[in-house]
């Protein structure tokens, strides 16, 4: 049977670690980021991988409507559908009171959970005569668990958590969802985190000690579970899951 594998945001980080994982299986890898990698059409090209490079920024609301088109051609033909939507802005980090750039915020949104609204249902669309369809939403412990200064990405991941639940009460088992929280991991992410002013993000010291003490997941092995764990027997049993519950 032949897989499509289409992901978000993998020009670095958690999202790169799983492309090029990804780009060794020798299937379709259909990668939608602000940039192509060389890298990753080298680790494609040398395992036999078919590789399609969507320069898509997710914000553009008239490139991601395109990418769409070519993600729904791709589908076809395709058995084994998967979709991981990794792409995530944790900007604005601030006070309530301070929170006043619509732009901002839009985009974040956007970003966040409004892409991976959308194409998922561009996805579902296009492969209803696959046997085995597989999302993954990357979530995060911000979405369950609300933090002094991360209103707009607490409240963009769950939003996340609540459409899988969402998707899964329409779907049944025709596809299989998750809402998957990947722990904290040392990416440019945690680095932006880190240079927030505490006074916009109280809980600074906690992202610093995180660092300092190394306690910070390896991209690679969180990548690792993570595509594991797509796979596994029980996938979609748990919506609102998190990778930390699975075996390193």
């Amino acid at each position: 049977m032949t897989t499509i594998t289409i992901i978000t945001g993998t020009t670095r980080g958690l999202g790169a670690s799983m492309a090029e994982q990804l780009a060794t299986t020798g299937q379709h890898l259909v990668t939608l980021s602000r940039k192509a990698s060389d890298a990753l059409a080298t680790i494609a090209a040398k395992h036999g991988t078919t590789l399609t490079q969507l320069n898509t920024d997710l914000g553009d609301s008239s490139a991601l409507a395109k990418a769409a088109l070519t993600i729904k051609a791709l589908i076809a033909g395709h058995d084994h559908v998967r979709f991981i939507h990794n792409a995530g802005i944790v900007t604005p980090i601030d006070q309530a009171e301070n929170l006043n750039d619509l732009a901002v915020i839009n985009n974040a949104f956007q970003v966040n959970i409004t892409s991976a609204i959308y194409l998922t249902a561009q996805v579902l669309a296009a492969s209803k005569t696959a046997s085995d369809r597989r999302i993954m939403l990357i979530s995060s412990g911000a979405g369950r668990n609300a933090s002094s200064g991360w209103g707009v990405y607490c409240a963009t991941k769950a939003a996340m958590d609540r459409y899988a639940e969402a998707v899964k009460l329409d779907l049944g088992d025709r596809a299989r969802i998750t809402s998957m929280a990947p722990g904290v991991i040392d990416t440019d992410m945690q680095v932006t985190i880190r240079s927030t002013p505490k006074e916009a993000l109280p809980s600074l010291d906690r992202f610093v000690g995180f660092h300092q003490n190394k306690q910070l997941g390896a991209p690679d092995a969180v990548a690792r579970r993570i595509l594991t764990a797509l796979e596994s027997e029980g996938y979609g049993s748990t919506t609102i899951d998190d990778i930390r519950q699975y075996p390193a």
